[in-house]
């Protein structure tokens, strides 16, 4: 997604300003400055990333080398505790003792459907419960038919399941929890992605469900009221929604359903959020070094070099990736506006 000019050019004006006296500047005008600057360490560093954002990994490899001779950024495929920076899903843990910890990128859980010429389907956590319960077994229910009151949903048996790739399902059942007033059971079931037969429904990530270009449930929130589709945008509004917490070196993030939800940069209204957000986690491992900070500031500069476009997965709010730059980059020199 592409910052505003009009923004970045308000924050550049602010920088110029700054002196050797004034405060630090805040993350977002250092976060603004880093779109424009490289921080170059010479040095290779090892970086082993889940596979869906491996994808991408050789385009930082040559960017870097581009843009900083003699600074190298090396993508592992075996993960160690030699590897410097291992990004992975935030319900696993680093290989070796890290030093830094931050967002890196979102992803979702969602609820893939898979239904012949059907493209938008609305559930309701209430009917999500009753599908895992065995309640309804049929995309024909009445309760169905009016959470989807603009076609008719066919005569086809319910399949469901959970995919064994999905990892930590906990923002999905806390927000159904939240929806409905009281806990929802999501589990078993014998529906796969691998096998997407008719009628299945799969709880998954939003990454495979976009890389299979599988149809997405839209959630109902109210009753009478349109579905929550999972979109980048409805997953970055929500992501808005986290409090951070940084802490030796490292950020610890909790999401906070009351908090006001902000759009996403070029939205003027916040669409409504999609809650069952989760993170990836750039770690920064084994002994700190300033060739290390300098390669995860680089790959936090993600929207300058466009690259997590190239994936399924979702690049960071501004103010999330303001916030990873800012504590990856202790140590090393604040970035500056080229001389005019």
């Amino acid at each position: 997604m592409k910052r505003s000019l009009g923004a970045m050019g308000l924050v550049l004006i602010g920088s110029l300003t700054l002196t050797a006296c004034d405060p630090p500047m805040p993350p977002e005008v250092l976060a603004s400055l880093a779109e424009q600057t490289y921080t170059c360490v010479e040095g290779d560093t090892q970086v082993h990333a889940i596979d869906t954002v491996a994808s991408v990994a050789t385009d930082w490899q040559f960017s870097v080398e581009s843009n900083c001779p003699g600074m190298t950024i090396t993508p592992e495929t075996e993960l160690s505790e030699a590897t410097e920076l291992q990004i992975f899903r935030a319900d696993s843990f680093a290989t070796g003792t890290s030093y830094s910890e931050v967002p890196f990128a979102l992803d979702a859980v969602v609820l893939a459907v898979s239904l012949t010429d059907i493209t938008n389907v609305n559930l309701s956590a209430d009917a999500i419960g009753k599908i895992w319960s065995g309640e309804i077994t049929n995309w024909a229910d009445a309760e169905l038919a009016k959470l989807n009151p603009n076609f008719e949903l066919p005569n086809v048996a319910i399949s469901f399941g959970v995919d064994g790739d999905v990892g930590d399902t906990k923002s999905f059942v806390d927000w159904m929890a939240r929806l409905a007033g009281k806990e929802i059971a999501l589990e078993g079931g014998s529906a796969s992605l691998e096998d997407f037969a008719e009628g299945s429904i799969v709880l998954t990530k939003y990454s495979k469900a976009s890389d299979l270009f599988a149809t997405m449930a839209g959630i109902v929130t109210e009753e009478g009221g349109d579905g929550v589709i999972p979109t980048m945008e409805t997953v970055l509004t929500a992501a808005t929604m986290f409090k951070t917490k940084t802490e030796n070196g490292k950020v610890a993030l909790t999401f906070d359903p009351k908090a006001k939800a902000i759009a996403p940069e070029g939205i003027a209204i916040a669409p409504m959020p999609y809650q069952a957000v989760t993170l990836i986690t750039l770690a920064l491992v084994g002994e700190d070094s300033l060739k290390t900070r300098a390669a995860a500031r680089y790959l936090l500069r993600q929207d300058s070099q466009g690259s997590l476009g190239l994936s399924s997965v979702i690049a960071l709010p501004e103010m999330l990736r303001a916030i990873s730059l800012a504590t990856v980059s202790v140590g090393l020199p604040q970035p500056t506006l080229a001389p005019q």
